[in-house]
């Protein structure tokens, strides 16, 4: 039995303990992320918390629909064991009906078929960390082995940084004028994420001066590369290479898993195959029960 449970109806320590023992655990669907990227989450839930959905909704002009939050590349079914396809479309189907839009990617343990959504196949990129970093580095391109050492012979150093200065360096970096507003919900959840023990920010700096930056959010058995920012200086000096590669000698032999969250840009998704990184499937459905003229409310 399925069953669909309001924000303030779900039991969190077991809805977290269902999540920790999932075949696709990560940090996207534990509460108290879900609480910084979807405020008000809802959710499905199978039983006594053998399987939970995450119901990440909005709601604008009156109209009820679901998306993907921001920074939150993978939702879904989540369960102990890889779900079928028909659980998948169970857990679907006990969406209530007055979501009129549906726009999410489900985790790359669900499958999914039929015509009843729009299904689109996306790209991850995943290394496992199981070996000590020189057998690791035999699985790197020459062009990373050689933007390494650049950024080495460079003599750029590495330290933590907080999530100030992560800030200031994206606002000082970012092309895009984005309003204030999003930098300000950007520094309430790094600092969610870092507050609650399940992230780190490493700097590279060029002559004492912070020239690239990464965000490394983290469960049990998966780090997400989940924000990364480089200025001029930090691009031209390879500096994200020797982030990426201090981050894989730091845990190397911990048995967990990198996890790049992908990209359908050629080049991103070439750096990250330049660590060794193998390319993972997951699915992104889309489904809409309104006019399409109003489909603009979401934008």
């Amino acid at each position: 039995m399925i069953r669909y449970f309001t924000h303030d109806e779900i039991n969190r320590e077991k809805w977290d303990a269902c999540i920790g023992n999932s075949c696709f655990e990560t940090i996207y669907p534990y509460s108290w992320y879900l609480d910084l990227v979807s405020p008000g989450w809802e959710g499905l839930v199978m039983k006594d918390y053998e399987a939970v959905f995450p119901v990440t909704w909005k709601k604008k002009y009156g109209i009820f629909y679901i998306v993907q939050p921001l920074l939150s590349q993978q939702l879904g079914v989540f369960s102990p064991v890889k779900p079928s396809v028909a659980l998948v479309q169970s857990f679907l189907q006990r969406i209530p009906e007055k979501y009129k839009h549906l726009d999410i990617c489900l985790n790359s343990s669900n499958d999914l078929t039929g015509r009843e959504f729009k299904i689109l196949k996306r790209v991850n990129y995943e290394l496992n960390t199981d070996q000590e970093h020189d057998k690791i580095v035999l699985g790197f391109s020459n062009n990373t082995k050689r933007n390494i050492r650049k950024a080495v012979e460079d003599k750029l150093t590495i330290r933590n940084i907080d999530v100030a200065k992560y800030i200031l360096l994206r606002q000082e970096s970012d092309k895009t004028s984005f309003k204030t507003g999003h930098y300000d919900w950007l520094n309430a959840l790094f600092s969610g994420i870092i507050n609650n023990g399940h992230g780190e920010i490493a700097g590279a700096f060029s002559d004492g001066k912070l020239c690239a930056a990464v965000i490394w959010a983290f469960s049990k058995t998966r780090h997400v590369y989940l924000n990364a920012v480089s200025n001029e200086t930090g691009k031209e000096k390879r500096a994200m290479f020797l982030l990426v590669d201090h981050y894989i000698r730091k845990n190397a032999g911990r048995n967990i898993i990198l996890d790049f969250e992908g990209s359908m840009i050629p080049g991103i998704a070439r750096f990250f195959e330049g660590f060794g990184a193998k390319k993972v499937n997951y699915t992104r459905i889309i489904k809409s029960s309104f006019p399409l003229n109003l489909k603009k409310v979401i934008k």
